[in-house]
């Protein structure tokens, strides 16, 4: 069996008509034209739909009962296609973006405020993990996209930097180190009290052969998962901490100062990740456009 939208649109409007000359006019054919389409539908059925006199067209008792179910499928997929123009618009949808805590206490609250007052109608999920799980999810198919650093990505995972900062400092700012006018080094965080990275972060597989390159041997005087904890410590007046200079920028604070390390100065980058081979539906597509443009207003 074969029946196709438009036998249905011709047989519910000829019904609704009362004719094949009116529904013909509504539906933009011609008479022989909408005729054909009620005979191919009933072929197709094995039933007659319509009794047809010289007056008038009137329903079967079998075309009544099926005119109920034709008009059904008409509205349902109507609806449906209404729904999927209103994702094509991006009047409508769901996104979820995985993100590090910081940048999810940080830089994406606005970037998803901005998004939502040109795009109200599509709804914005944000999940904040440690950099692993993130991959994960995008992976799983759980996230749309990851928003971090990523610097031990997988293949099946498509990057696009967006974020690019050297590393520095976060000091106190009565400290004498945040004070002093030349350029800091690496060398110079010798004998500072450091507020370090722990192993499970990937920001410490950077950070450590930096600092055994310079031959410190520093003793962390704490030792945490996360960036943002780092910085309240350092802001506490209890050490000092390597992060990238993004960072400086979206925590201000005046109680701390950030200083580029030199000898050598190194970047890190913040990128933006989704699945290889999985296209991104139109609302997120806009979403990371949106993130684009901030990025870049944060960069310059």
């Amino acid at each position: 069996m074969n029946v196709t939208l438009r036998q249905l649109r011709a047989y519910v409007e000829v019904v609704r008509s009362g004719g094949f000359t009116a529904a013909a006019r509504k539906l933009h054919l011609t008479q022989s034209a909408t005729s054909l389409l009620v005979q191919e539908l009933e072929a197709q059925l094995g039933i007659q739909l319509v009794d047809r006199t010289t007056r008038r067209v009137a329903p079967t008792d079998a075309g009544s009962e099926f005119l109920f179910n034709a008009e059904r499928i008409l509205a349902d997929v109507e609806h449906t296609l209404a729904d999927t123009q209103d994702l094509v618009l991006k009047r409508r949808g769901r996104i979820t973006i995985a993100t590090t805590p910081l940048l999810a206490s940080t830089f994406l609250p606005e970037a998803i405020a901005q998004f939502q007052e040109s795009h109200p109608g599509i709804t914005v999920r944000l999940a904040d993990l440690p950099t692993e799980n993130i991959m994960r999810m995008v992976q799983g198919g759980d996230a749309d996209m990851g928003f971090g650093p990523f610097p031990n990505l997988d293949a099946d995972l498509q990057r696009m930097p967006l974020l690019r900062h050297p590393l520095g400092v976060m000091v106190p700012s009565a400290w004498p180190l945040a004070k002093r006018r030349a350029n800091l080094t690496w060398a110079d965080l010798s004998g500072q009290p450091m507020i370090a990275m722990s192993h499970a972060s990937g920001f410490h597989t950077l950070i450590d052969p930096l600092l055994g390159h310079t031959g410190l041997q520093n003793k962390p005087r704490f030792e945490v998962a996360y960036l943002g904890t780092a910085v309240g410590l350092a802001e506490a007046g209890l050490g000092v901490t390597v992060v990238p200079a993004y960072v400086g920028l979206l925590l201000r604070s005046s109680r701390l100062r950030f200083r580029i390390l030199h000898e050598p100065v190194v970047q890190r980058e913040i990128e933006l990740i989704t699945r290889s081979g999985r296209s991104l539906s139109p609302g997120a597509i806009a979403f990371r456009d949106c993130l684009v443009a901030r990025c870049k207003l944060l960069q310059a």
